[in-house]
């Protein structure tokens, strides 16, 4: 970025931002800084696998640490923090499974359609017996009613496919 871009951005002049840069950058900083290019050659593969071996390696480290805290804290009788040090276990735990593709998450939806509660099924009894006695109220009301209630069986029985969401891991096993 420019000096004049990075003084905008940062609240402050052009000429701070080039004293900055002459005071704190070493040679071979400002030259690093002049010659970088964005990276082109990157294989996004292996960087996946290299950061998800690395973060599986911080993760199983890290558990180890919260072990070793939990019997200390057991061994002193802090049973709060033995207590805190295990929800962290199973914390790091459930993110390690989740990474390995060893726990999926399950949603379930539950549709409930207003046309078949009780008291709308009374409401609709109570409007076609009050229309009765008027054949053109009543066809009206029905015709209105019967496309009312065909739309909406046609959204129940479209919720109520099953849709399964397939999803392969896309972080590999750790080598043994």
């Amino acid at each position: 970025m420019s000096a004049a871009a990075l003084a905008q951005r940062y609240g402050a002049s052009k000429h701070a931002i080039l004293r900055h840069g002459h005071s704190h950058l070493s040679p071979t900083q400002r030259a690093a800084l002049l010659s970088a290019q964005r990276p082109t050659d990157i294989d996004l593969d292996k960087l996946r696998v290299s950061e998800s071996e690395g973060l599986l390696h911080q993760l199983v480290a890290q558990r180890a640490r919260l072990q070793q805290h939990a019997e200390l804290a057991g061994e002193l009788g802090d049973v709060r923090g033995a207590i805190s040090a295990e929800g962290a276990i199973t914390a790091n735990l459930s993110l390690v499974g989740k990474l390995l593709g060893q726990l999926a998450t399950h949603h379930n939806v539950t549709h409930t359609s207003l046309l078949v509660q009780p008291d709308y099924l009374r409401l609709r009894q109570a409007l076609i017996t009050a229309v009765r006695p008027y054949p053109e109220a009543a066809r009206a009301i029905a015709a209105a009613l019967f496309a009312l209630e065909s739309d909406a069986a046609k959204v129940i029985e479209q919720a109520t496919k099953p849709v399964l969401i397939d999803h392969t891991p896309t972080v590999p096993a750790p080598p043994c």
